[in-house]
């Protein structure tokens, strides 16, 4: 499963009386809507493509589903490796299309609602980061500075929104083994299987606690943050790495 994936199956153990439901670019407002009162509550992922067109509708679409928004995840991106002196403005465009402007139009659209219902609880924004919007890493220009702007947008958000009692946070993970990540080794020329495997194994074995993450750990991370466990965070970004951030 996907991270996203992972999110939604948690659903039972967020508060009685929140209801979750996970959109795609593949369903416009009207059809989530039909399918959502015939019982449906996953609409897929990989939304960002279109959200600019779509954030304000969905938002009002899960502001009248039950009883309000409360909870708003950003999860978006694309990491292309390219040297820097070989990356095209096309790929630089898609990478900040998708990763930034698909983040930041769901922020602003989530905050529109959550700002106007100061009497509802546990309002909060995740902005999915990476290890990479907290460091630096070769070839991947585009992928690193979209993420340090979406992890700059959760540290503005927080300061902005929180007179409102809206929270913001992120996530920062590390190599998580998502089906993403699963497809690129598949599709690999298999003269390099060795090399990935070996790759593999390497960066395994620079995390503290011996393996890369898995979906969950990502999804259990963000069920922490949007729950009243976490009531008096905001603006941080969570590192999920398994200790490498700690060296």
């Amino acid at each position: 499963m996907s991270v996203a994936e992972r999110v939604a199956a948690l659903r039972a153990r967020l508060p009685p009386g929140v209801t979750l439901v996970a959109v795609s670019k593949t369903h416009g407002a009207e059809a989530i809507r039909e399918a959502y009162a015939a019982g449906q509550r996953d609409f897929g992922e990989n939304y960002a493509q279109e959200w600019r067109e779509k954030a304000d509708a969905l938002a009002d679409l899960a502001d009248s589903l039950g009883n309000g928004l409360s909870i708003w995840v950003n999860n978006a991106g694309v990491y292309p490796s390219t040297p820097v002196v070989d990356v095209e403005d096309r790929e630089w465009e898609r990478v900040m299309r998708i990763t930034l402007d698909g983040t930041f139009y769901g922020c602003r659209a989530a905050a529109r609602k959550m700002v106007a219902r100061p009497d509802l609880p546990g309002r909060v924004i995740v902005n999915m980061s990476s290890l990479s919007g907290l460091r630096g890493r070769a070839n991947l220009s585009s992928y690193v500075a979209s993420k340090h702007a979406v992890t700059g947008l959760v540290r503005s958000l927080a300061l902005e929104l929180g007179g409102s009692g809206v929270r913001v946070v992120g996530l920062a993970p590390s190599v998580v083994d998502t089906p993403g990540m699963r497809q690129r080794r598949a599709e690999a020329d298999p003269s390099r299987a060795e090399e990935i495997k070996q790759m593999e194994a390497s960066i395994a074995a620079s995390i503290p606690l011996g393996r890369v993450g898995l979906p969950d750990d990502v999804a259990r991370a963000a069920l922490y943050l949007v729950s009243p466990l976490a009531e008096w965070i905001s603006g941080v970004v969570m590192p999920i790495d398994g200790g490498v951030s700690a060296g």
